[in-house]
Order: structure tokens, then sequence, then C-alpha cells
């Protein structure tokens, strides 16, 4: 695989291209992506293991959206088993666990940087206590900045990782390798990636405008919360599925063209 640098403009190209997948298959990404989450809640009932295990996790899940995105591509039939795909070859669970271990201890590193730069204990016990009061947690200084310092941190760290899982599952990288080619990658097409991120940002915020405008309307916020709930779980699931073409375009494959700008199946054309 190749790596390939693209204009900036193409990071509007991979969102729209995931919006459009949403809008054409919304129960399938959307049933994937509610499958990991009751399966993520499950498992987060285990104390300390549980959340390990979710964040270790995160490249296969990655791994099985971009797979899933692929077969929808191409009008093909997706099971709740895609999400599993990348770890039916015994000889590649060692890779697996690897990227898995390295992405925890990432992770790990990115809440210890942001503890040390950001909010103490101290301030973040306080935090706690007055929600628990009933108070909303944004309205405390600390919580804004704390959370403000742990996604500054985990930008850089998630573009690191980026190409890593389809580096490992189909380019056959190991994966200390697979994060230096995702980390070129990246740091390579940073502009596509920046207008990228600033795409989503839009989505997200043009979604809560409708959303303001139904909780003025019905005055029941039950029905308000669950479109609401129903409307994010849409925009994450284009999200992910929008990672598969952030990906293939940031590396050149035997016999792979330009990426097409419709979703048209390959075998359509």
């Amino acid at each position: 695989m190749k790596l390939r640098v693209v204009p900036a403009l193409r990071g509007w190209h991979w969102a729209r291209m995931g919006l459009q997948l949403g809008l054409r298959q919304p129960f399938a990404l959307m049933s994937l992506l509610g499958l990991f989450v009751t399966a993520a809640m499950l498992t987060m009932v285990v104390p300390i293991l549980g959340p390990i295990v979710i964040v270790a996790a995160m490249p296969v899940v990655w791994m099985g959206f971009m797979l899933a995105t692929q077969r929808l591509l191409h009008n093909e039939r997706i099971t709740p088993g895609v999400m599993i795909d990348p770890l039916r070859e015994p000889e590649r669970r060692k890779a697996w666990l690897q990227l898995g271990g390295l992405y925890v201890g990432a992770t790990v590193l990115v809440m210890v940087i942001a503890g040390l730069i950001g909010p103490d204990l101290q301030a973040l016990g306080q935090a706690v206590e007055e929600v628990e009061a009933g108070r909303d947690a944004l309205d405390n200084p600390a919580v804004v900045s704390s959370l403000l310092w742990r996604f500054a941190l985990a930008v850089p760290m998630s573009l690191l990782f980026w190409h890593t899982p389809a580096l490992v599952h189909w380019a056959r990288v190991p994966p200390l390798k697979a994060l230096f080619f995702s980390a070129v990658a990246s740091w390579r097409n940073l502009g596509a990636f920046v207008v990228y991120g600033a795409c989503w940002v839009g989505v997200v915020l043009a979604l809560g405008v409708p959303l303001q405008v139904l909780a003025a309307v019905i005055p029941e916020p039950t029905i308000v919360n669950i479109v609401a709930v129903v409307a994010g779980m849409w925009v994450v699931a284009c999200f992910y599925a929008s990672l598969y073409f952030s990906v293939i375009e940031c590396f050149e494959q035997p016999g792979q063209g330009d990426m097409p700008d419709d979703l048209t199946p390959p075998s359509a054309a």
C-alpha cells in the first residue's frame, strides 16, 4: 500500500460519502452501532477490566464498520458477525491484541497528561458533588476544562491510530509499523482531516437546530429525547461509515483507481 496525498477538500468528500451511505442504509448502520453500544454497556458493568476491554476493542470495531461499509457499497448484505470478522483468522489475533494494547496505553497516557495539565482531582471531585446535587456539569469550569484538555489530546492520538486497523487487516502490516505509517499518512493529509473534522462539527451543530425547534413545538420532553437519541445515533453511524472513505483514499492499493464521487457500486459502473 503506497501513501497518497489528497487535497484538503477531500475531507468534505469523505464526510459527504458517509452521510450519503447513512441516508441509503440507515437501519443497517444504526443496528451495528446499537449492537456495539449494547455490548459496551454490558461489558462496562465489570469493574476496571470492562472499560479496558472496550478501549482495547476499538480498533476491531473501526475495522468492522469499514468492512460493513465496503459490503454496503457493493450491495452486499451485512450481519452482526462483520464486527468480529477481523478476528476470524487465528494467526491475526495476536496483531489485534497488540494493537488494542497500544491503544489502551495511548488512552491512559492521554488521561494522565490531561490530569497533569488540566484540573486536579480535588476540583473534579467538587464538580461531581455539584452534579449529584442536581447542577449541570457543564456549568462547572473544571469539568469544561477537563473535557477540552482530553479532547485536545485525544484528537492527535486518534489520527495516530486512524489507519492502523486497515493496515493491520488488509495490508498485513505489524502494529508498530502500522502506527508509524498511520502517523505519516495523517500528517501528510492533515489538511483533509481538518476539513473532515470541521464537517462533522458542522453536522452536530446543524443537528441541534431542528432539535431545539422540536423542543419548542412539542412540550413533551420524552418525545424530544427519543428523537435526539435516534438522530445522534444516526450521525455517529454515518461518521463510522465515513472512516472507510477517509482511510482508503490515503493509500494506493493495487488495482485501485480514483474513489468514486457517488455511491454507485463498482459492479454497476
